[in-house]
């Protein structure tokens, strides 16, 4: 008999691990309270990458994950490309931020993770609108690097998880969690219940809500605070006649690419005012900001306007590392949550499924399992560490 297993949460994390299941063999069900990549999947600057992510398991995690997405891009030559090679251009301006980047290019060069460096004329020669600061004399490219068109992604994924047999279910809220030795049972809003062998639950920011009805806490960032290690400003341009073609990370903003013409803009210094409760407008002072930046670092953005900005919240584990694996000695219900999840998603997608209908660990997963972060609900919760923007 194939093993019922059932999916909450219908974003890249939980998407990849239903349609893996599903091509397995097993019966997979996936409930979302929304739709799908109605999360933080939707929200999100889509860098895929390795880089200043620390310790090195977290690293080779996230590298191999870069081949897999590759991989999985290469595999599907009939779908809309959700996946853009551009690689990663990044300079810094002032001697502190200078040596750091370079430390960290020396470090990454020994892990085998691809560095160029590019010298001031090759930057100007690849970016001819760029307004380069004479300061900078050179700059660092990391060529397997990569960007997402989310959207798109979880069309993909969608499309194999129906191809596959999977079932999705939406806008039909899981209520009630209950973990035995014998199976796994839900309850939604709806009245209706689902009974099977297993359960992953990939909510991102909303797990510590279901991990409390297996009388659990999850320590996590508190997503919901105005907080720079939580949340992150987001900005979508109109179109723009400036030809850039790679994923920018500069020291007053970050620029990529994100179609037709259009550019999404962060700055992590003016993350300190993200809030979600107070959404900004394109016209406020955040937006203003963002376009004074642009103009100083792009010709032919002097008539530049920003559609929209959104906040971004992160589903970080309180220590910044994925969490994943089961919860107790049941095996029953498995835990994923990372904010790294659109770099890993197709990566871990397979090595959860592969695990769990397997029932042998993974060695690439060992370094993350989540008892690190659980604790009995009257516990107190450890304080998250300091953020760090390299290594986002």
């Amino acid at each position: 008999m194939p093993q019922r297993i059932a999916v909450i949460g219908a974003g890249v994390l939980g998407l990849a691990v239903a349609q893996s299941l599903s091509r397995r063999g097993a019966q997979v069900t996936v409930f979302d309270k929304n739709y799908p990549g109605s999360g933080t999947s939707q929200i999100s600057y889509a860098w895929v990458n390795a880089n200043g992510k620390e310790p090195t398991s977290y690293h080779d995690l996230n590298a191999h994950a870069i081949e897999e997405h590759k991989r999985w891009q290469a595999s599907h030559p009939a779908s809309p490309q959700w996946l853009l090679e551009t690689g990663t251009l990044e300079w810094a301006a002032d001697q502190s931020s200078l040596c750091q980047l370079a430390r960290r290019a020396a470090k990454l060069t020994t892990l085998d993770y691809p560095v160029e460096k590019r010298s001031r004329a090759a930057l100007l020669d690849a970016l001819p609108a760029l307004r380069l600061d004479p300061r900078i004399q050179h700059a660092w490219f990391f060529p397997s690097e990569c960007l997402l068109y989310p959207s798109l992604f979880i069309a993909s994924l969608l499309a194999d998880l129906r191809a596959s047999g999977g079932q999705l279910v939406c806008n039909n809220e899981v209520t009630t969690l209950t973990e035995t030795n014998r199976d796994v049972h839900l309850t939604l809003a709806s009245g209706d219940e689902w009974r099977g062998d297993q359960l992953v639950l990939a909510t991102g920011r909303w797990a510590p809500e279901l991990m409390s009805q297996c009388g659990l806490e999850l320590a996590m960032t508190d997503a919901n605070r105005a907080d720079p290690v939580a949340c992150s400003f987001l900005a979508q341009t109109q179109p723009l006649p400036i030809p850039l073609k790679c994923n920018l990370i500069t020291p007053e903003l970050n620029v990529r690419p994100d179609g037709g013409g259009r550019l999404m803009l962060q700055a992590l210094d003016l993350d300190q005012h993200a809030d979600p409760a107070r959404p900004v407008s394109p016209d406020g002072l955040i937006g203003k900001e963002m376009l004074r930046r642009l103009r100083r670092l792009f010709r032919n953005a002097e008539g530049a306007r920003i559609e929209r900005i959104e906040t971004g919240q992160r589903s970080r584990p309180a220590d910044g590392l994925p969490a994943t694996g089961y919860i107790s000695a049941s095996a029953r219900v498995y835990l994923m949550v990372s904010h790294s999840g659109m770099t890993l998603a197709p990566l871990l997608g397979r090595l959860v499924a592969e695990e769990m209908l397997s029932g042998t660990a993974s060695p690439m997963l060992s370094a993350f399992a989540p008892d690190r972060l659980l604790r009995p609900l009257s516990a107190v919760a450890k304080a998250a560490p300091a953020y760090l923007p390299s290594a986002q």
